[in-house]
């Protein structure tokens, strides 16, 4: 129930964002020329300011901060034990998917408390319309199955929470 609720309510600050807001897109471009063609950084990962309209998602107080390149290789480290985790066991919401198949958008927070946080949108589909601008600006859809999940990683603690994996078309 709390992934759904939060779903919701990322879903609707995204809509009601400010997308007249020219400095956004300014801010997205920049973000998307520094990190995109940084080296080592492969072409499926993007990072993407998080609106302001969001930070209140990460509890109160909480501020943007711009991740470096030993910042993303963390999460992805965290990512990865969390992909090989959650596949395993009875229960595994990525049946059948493979997590160098997913895209991913990476936005970074400070909590209150002085943590660092990555919240991480991966996805797998990019060749429809709806997925032209995944570059410039956040995907959220509503179902698509295991075809997209997103999940927050705590660069402090080494631990990832709030996995949120979409449910079924």
């Amino acid at each position: 129930m709390h992934n759904i609720l939060f779903a919701l309510l990322m879903l609707s600050a995204f809509v009601c964002g400010g997308k007249n807001d020219t400095s956004s897109n300014k801010e997205n471009i920049k973000y998307k020329d520094t990190f995109v063609t940084s080296p080592g950084v492969k072409p499926n990962r993007v990072l993407l300011p998080l609106p302001e309209s969001m930070l209140w998602v990460f509890g109160r107080n909480s501020s943007r901060f711009d991740p470096g390149e030993d910042d993303i290789a963390a999460a992805e480290e965290i990512l990865q034990a969390c992909f090989s985790k959650e596949s395993s066991g009875t229960r595994n919401p990525f049946f059948t998917r493979k997590l160098e198949n997913y895209h991913r958008q990476f936005a970074g927070v400070i909590l209150e408390n002085g943590d660092k946080v990555i919240w991480i949108n991966c996805f797998c589909y990019v060749d429809n319309e709806y997925f032209r601008r995944w570059k410039e600006q956040f995907v959220m859809v509503d179902g698509g199955g295991n075809c997209f999940f997103n999940v927050k990683v705590n660069l402090n603690t080494k631990q990832y929470y709030e996995l949120m994996v979409n449910g079924n078309i």
